[in-house]
């Protein structure tokens, strides 16, 4: 019986990471909730983790878009563009494909 629950929770676990539908718009949502909460310099202080610029030297075009998506979600605007001009596009695509997954749970439970 311990087995048995053992695999099912590790199952669930395997969906929350794989960024399942049914879990995404939590991980999504906790995820802009910190980014507006955390405060900016301390999103400075972070590593830099870009691959590119690892191993290049030089930042990829994704550089500066967690901040750029921080800096957005506490309002400003110029910073963000200043971080990265892409992470608008990435708080549209994030809030949308919430909206998306919201809508498909509640029509899913609409119809049972």
């Amino acid at each position: 019986m311990g087995r048995l629950r053992f695999k099912k929770i590790l199952k669930e676990f395997g969906k929350i990471v794989s960024l399942d539908s049914a879990y995404r718009r939590y991980i999504f949502l906790i995820v802009l909730i910190a980014l507006a909460v955390i405060p900016l310099p301390i999103l400075e202080k972070t590593p830099q983790l870009s691959i590119c610029y690892k191993e290049l030297g030089d930042n990829c075009p994704s550089t500066g878009i967690t901040r750029g998506v921080s800096s957005l979600l506490k309002g400003d605007f110029a910073l963000a563009q200043e971080y990265n001009k892409l992470s608008v596009l990435v708080l549209i695509v994030m809030i949308t494909i919430i909206i998306a997954d919201f809508c498909k749970k509640a029509r899913t439970q609409k119809y049972k």
